[in-house]
């Protein structure tokens, strides 16, 4: 054992930084190659290409040298200590060269390697050892399973992906983490297409040690970053990643993600809707809503935002202007993004006046038709109109859909608003290029001044939206628990049915109807009778979640006789609807009246802790798609805001006159929150359908409640 070894073994095992092992002073290549067939050939090459300044140590026991540089048979052999070692060989190799690392005192590892925790318990298990290895000698892993690095701000290429034989790499203020090493290299090489770059990029892999929140940390810390772009597939550790997304909105800076995986494994759950509506996708999105990150569902137009974000960071968009060379190009921009819930900029009328210079009556309007105005000085006009935009306060961005014209119209508008620092607009300006090879030019020309353009106005529209949801973006309040809202000494356990349900709600101060539950005929006409006509009847079964669906639910029962018929008769129908059901007896409650019924659920999600879900109910839950899913507790403005995001809340603020218990509506889901806070021990669901809503109170005429 070389003496290098046997000091690094006793020495400081402090792990070091992201930044630290991004800064190597020198680099070993395990598996390095000058065969191209080979990722640890292809690996090498792209290092020694993109001018590496450290010392490259490349190993392989069957060559002397490779490129010209001496070659090692194995890291033992080497009589300094590499700051970073890469490993390129088969998974099996790893461990005991990993080892060799770690006596050498290496302070990272970069494991392109699959065949760990990619495949299966085998792979688990050498994943396990890989880690123990790294925790003994103090070192950082990244991968395994990955495609590696590529940072232009470090001059540091460590991946083998084609793209990188371009012979510089095109640098932005941006940074790109990626749980997906072809999706990192698609979208490097599409976003240096379209004029864009990157400060540095990471695929993560298997995330075994360093993983995408050490990744986005260093990136928030990075001052040449200024915007973060990231495909996410699952987060390691969910309040790493909120404490993450903080850090990055303190920071100022933008932090964008496209996430895959629309779970459907709560749409197949039997208990209640709640876990249907609310399901994983749906948790993480709302996650990401009140953390601050921007997520979007386009990985195109996530960079398209970034490249045209960073040179206006801070800037907020709600209203676009559109300017194209043809009128039916502006009209579908215009739909474009309205469907995106942006608004057309309405012109100032100083603005009109600029803009009636140069176009006919009534074409002085948004969208903007360059290909009727009167004005045929290419160049003028491009400079009256940007010019016009840029000192109207109503304009907050500019979309230039340009389709098929005579190129100078189009020439002019990229001379005028990439002039840089005198950009006459001083307000972002999206190009979307819809033709195809005819327009390569104005792509390039963009491109070659460093502006990114968009292929397609979905994908700007997409863009844009994501801009206008990140600058109304506000942070949560802190709540405070009402009055008479728990918590509770003893909490009930299992599925409760609506009764007792009911009763635990009650006990959170939620207006409830009670009912009393009866298990025959006599009873039914008995309870009925002094309840007062006329009543509701429904069927009790932990095994009938949808209780309307089962013929489980008799509405305006007004006597005794009725009352006994339709005991006998939901009893029948549930039976019918589910032969081996639990029936548990028939709940007989007061007739209750509403003009709007909700619904309000809530659930444990394994990772985010209690979520509280709540939206139109009834029988419009399926028709009425649009809710609110929300981490608990809640603040009873917020709870206000995201109600008045759904067209259901549009009705509880009235119409025709009659107004609505929208106070005790936004009352009721703030302690159905609490509830959810104080359950956020258990594996819990809850479903709340329908809170019914009349003009002076609201209360809740079913629950169903299961906690484990």
């Amino acid at each position: 054992m070389s003496a290098v070894m046997k000091k690094a073994e006793h020495g400081n095992v402090e792990k070091a930084t992201v930044a630290q092992i991004l800064a190597p002073a020198s680099i070993a290549v395990v598996g390095a190659s000058e065969d191209q067939s080979k990722f640890g050939g292809r690996l090498f090459r792209m290092l020694l290409k993109h001018r590496f300044a450290g010392k490259v140590l490349p190993i392989n026991p069957g060559r002397e040298q490779l490129f010209g540089i001496k070659a090692y048979p194995s890291l033992e052999q080497l009589d300094e200590r590499p700051d970073l070692v890469v490993f390129t060989v088969p998974a099996d190799k790893v461990l005991g060269q990993i080892e060799q690392a770690g006596r050498l005192g290496s302070r990272g590892a970069l494991v392109i390697s699959a065949g760990f925790s990619d495949a299966g318990e085998v792979g688990l298990r050498r994943e396990r050892e890989l880690l123990d290895i790294c925790d003994r000698y103090g070192m950082r892993v990244i991968g395994p399973n990955c495609l590696g690095v590529i940072s232009a701000a470090n001059q540091l290429v460590l991946c083998s992906s084609p793209i990188l034989e371009i012979d510089q790499l095109p640098s932005r203020p941006i940074g790109f983490v990626s749980q997906s090493g072809a999706l990192m290299t698609t979208y490097f090489d599409r976003a240096w297409s379209m004029g864009g770059g990157f400060t540095h990029g990471f695929s993560v892999g298997n995330q075994a040690d360093l993983e995408l929140c050490d990744f986005v940390d260093f990136l928030i810390d990075d001052p040449a970053t200024q915007v973060i772009c990231s495909y996410i597939e699952g987060v390691k550790n969910a309040e790493r990643f909120r404490a993450t997304a903080r850090r990055a909105m303190v920071a100022g800076k933008a932090w964008l993600a496209v996430k895959a995986g629309r779970s459907s494994a709560g749409s197949a759950a039997a208990f209640s809707h709640t876990a249907s509506v609310a399901g994983d996708h749906a948790v993480f999105e709302a996650v990401c809503r009140e953390e601050g990150v921007t997520l979007m569902s386009d990985m195109g137009a996530m960079l398209l935002l970034a490249n045209s974000m960073w040179r206006n960071m801070g800037h907020k968009v709600s209203k676009v202007a559109i300017v194209s060379p043809s009128g039916g190009c502006g009209a579908l921009a215009a739909d474009a993004l309205v469907e995106q819930s942006l608004e057309l900029a309405r012109f100032a009328d100083a603005t009109r006046a600029v803009l009636a210079q140069h176009f006919p009556q009534g074409q002085a309007d948004n969208p903007i038709d360059l290909g009727a105005r009167i004005t045929q000085d290419s160049k003028l006009v491009a400079e009256a109109t940007l010019g016009a935009l840029a000192a109207d306060d109503s304009t907050d961005a500019v979309l230039m859909p340009a389709s098929m014209c005579p190129q100078d119209w189009v020439d002019s508008l990229i001379d005028v608003s990439t002039r840089g620092g005198d950009t006459p607009t001083g307000k972002p300006v999206i190009y979307a290029f819809e033709a195809g090879a005819t327009s390569q030019r104005m792509r390039d020309k963009l491109a070659g001044r460093g502006h990114v353009c968009s292929s397609s106005l979905l994908e700007s529209s997409l863009a844009l939206a994501a801009w206008k949801q990140r600058s109304n973006w506000t942070a949560r309040l802190q709540p405070s628990r009402p009055q008479d809202c728990g918590p509770v000494a003893t909490l009930p356990q299992g599925v409760l049915n609506e009764v007792q349900s009911k009763s635990l709600l009650a006990r959170y101060g939620l207006p409830v109807n009670q009912g009393q539950l009866i298990a025959s005929a006599e009873a039914a006409a008995q309870v009925a009778s002094a309840m007062g006509f006329p009543v509701v009847m429904k069927i009790v079964s932990p095994d009938i979640v949808h209780k309307t669906e089962a013929g489980g639910v008799a509405l305006d029962v007004r006597s005794a006789d009725d009352a006994a018929r339709v005991y006998a008769q939901l009893i029948a129908n549930a039976r019918a609807y589910k032969s081996d059901a639990r029936v548990e007896g028939v709940l007989v409650q007061a007739m209750a009246h509403g003009d709007v019924e909700l619904l309000i659920g809530a659930r444990l999600d394994p990772q985010f802790g209690p979520i509280v879900v709540f939206g139109a109910g009834g029988v419009l839950v399926e028709l009425l798609a649009s809710r609110v899913v929300a981490s608990a507790p809640l603040h009873a403005d917020d709870v206000a805001a995201a109600l008045d995001g759904l067209p259901i809340g549009q009705l509880l603020k009235g119409y025709r006159g009659k107004t609505l218990d929208r106070a005790g509506v936004i009352d009721a889901i703030v302690r159905v929150s609490w509830l959810a806070h104080d359950l956020r021990d258990h594996a819990f669901e809850l479903d709340i359908n329908p809170l019914m809503v009349s003009r002076d109170r609201c209360f809740a005429v079913d629950a169903r409640l299961q906690i484990l």
